[in-house]
């Protein structure tokens, strides 16, 4: 009788940068007055809830900062570092999994969500200022 002896190696890949779901083209929800924080959470950028956090979908352009610790917004001009106090103009797509089906979103928007991104409460976010004290 032969033994196949195949050996198992694990290993694990370098951190990677926060994801950033940025839409395809111009395109706007309802939206109002949005006050509040980004966070990277299982490596996706999100908005900071109370209870959760919500994945969030940002304008063409907007880009993580070299250091991965913030974002740019070229429409507004500002960088914004995540846990900074930040105002724009927000609308929520689906909230406690109610409104959109992700395929829709993803779908219009022409994103993919990914898999680590909450999915239950999904929010448009543009037009970024860093709130001040």
């Amino acid at each position: 009788m032969a033994v196949l002896v195949v050996p198992v190696v694990a290993c694990q890949s370098a951190p990677s940068s926060p994801h950033l779901i940025t839409i395809a083209r111009p395109a706007f929800a309802g939206e109002a007055l949005f006050r509040g924080e980004l966070e990277v959470v299982r490596g996706c950028v999100v908005v900071k809830g109370d209870r959760r956090s919500s994945a969030v979908l940002f304008d063409p352009g907007v880009t993580l900062l070299p250091s991965g610790d913030g974002l740019h917004d070229p429409h507004s001009g500002n960088d914004i570092s995540f846990g900074q106090r930040i105002s724009g103009g927000g609308g929520f797509l689906r909230e406690n999994a109610k409104g959109w089906p992700i395929s829709d979103i993803e779908r219009f928007y022409g994103v993919t969500i990914p898999a680590a991104c909450p999915k239950d409460d999904i929010m448009r976010l543009r037009n970024m200022e860093v709130l001040e004290g």
